[in-house]
């Protein structure tokens, strides 16, 4: 796959437990081109077990997907880093990875740290991409001031973000920033917290012929960002990329006022980020 990211909604892995590889396989078949995953979701084995279903039917080859993991946070040592993405290799049966992040930027324990070991955390990533085993380097729910240990003194610049991005929560100044250097934006629960569940908007999406869902998924579209869904049911997986339809302006304008900067996932990872 080309190394720009493809303008098109990819498959989230976060969550699927058991039912993970069934899930990548649907997508897969369903067209769904980039494939996210993680150390942290446990999700990289069904990855690589549904990636080799869809080679043994011989259509697909390895090169026609984006497929991108992050780093288990807590791993910051140099050598550490290198041998948890082999073990991302090994479970997803492939030699390379197409973009690889660093998943947080403050993990339990390295608040007072953090800022060393992500400079030492990226010069291994640098090393990878050196070595052709990883396409592109990305960085995960990262604020300005975490960006600037990195910029400071890396050689390879992170060229792929992704964010909590919704309705509800459009980090618009991370956003801008961000895009300022260069980086394409991947939006994570691109669906929202329920701010789309009212009537007016239930109303536009039908309008559209759409659910609310797939409303969602196309006002981030156009917005610029890689939104990444998830579902496991077949019906869901399948409709996500259903998004034929173009939002006015003046509904995007209306979805746009359903911005806050507090309908975020309330998890202690995000207080970490927002207090170091």
């Amino acid at each position: 796959m080309d190394d720009m990211l493809i303008p098109e909604v990819g498959f989230g892995t976060a969550d699927l437990a058991e039912e993970a590889e069934e899930a990548v396989y649907i997508a897969l078949s369903q067209g769904y081109k980039l494939i996210d995953t993680a150390r942290a979701y446990g999700s990289e084995r069904a990855v690589g077990k549904a990636l080799q279903r869809i080679y043994r039917e011989g259509i697909h080859k390895r090169e026609d997907y984006i497929i991108q993991t992050k780093l288990l946070p807590g791993i910051v040592c140099y050598e550490d880093v290198l041998r948890d993405f082999e073990q991302s290799l090994n479970d997803l049966g492939t030699d390379y990875v197409d973009v690889y992040f660093i998943h947080w930027p403050v993990n339990r324990g390295s608040e007072k740290t953090y800022h060393d070991e992500n400079v030492e955390i990226w010069k291994a990533f640098e090393h990878l991409y050196a070595s052709g085993k990883v396409k592109r380097l990305g960085v995960c729910n990262f604020l300005e001031r975490h960006l600037s240990d990195i910029l400071d003194h890396c050689k390879v610049k992170p060229t792929v973000h992704q964010l909590e991005i919704h309705p509800g929560y459009q980090q618009i100044g991370l956003v801008e920033y961000s895009q300022k250097l260069g980086m394409d934006i991947e939006a994570w629960s691109p669906m929202g917290r329920g701010e789309l569940k009212n009537q007016p908007y239930i109303d536009m999406a039908k309008r559209y012929g759409c659910n609310i869902g797939q409303l969602a998924l196309k006002w981030s579209l156009q917005k610029g960002y890689i939104p990444l869904s998830r579902s496991k049911t077949k019906e869901h997986i399948t409709n996500n990329r259903i998004l034929d339809f173009t939002i006015l302006k003046d509904d995007m304008d209306e979805i746009d006022k359903l911005n806050t900067n507090t309908n975020y996932l309330d998890i202690w990872s995000y207080k970490r980020q927002q207090m170091y």
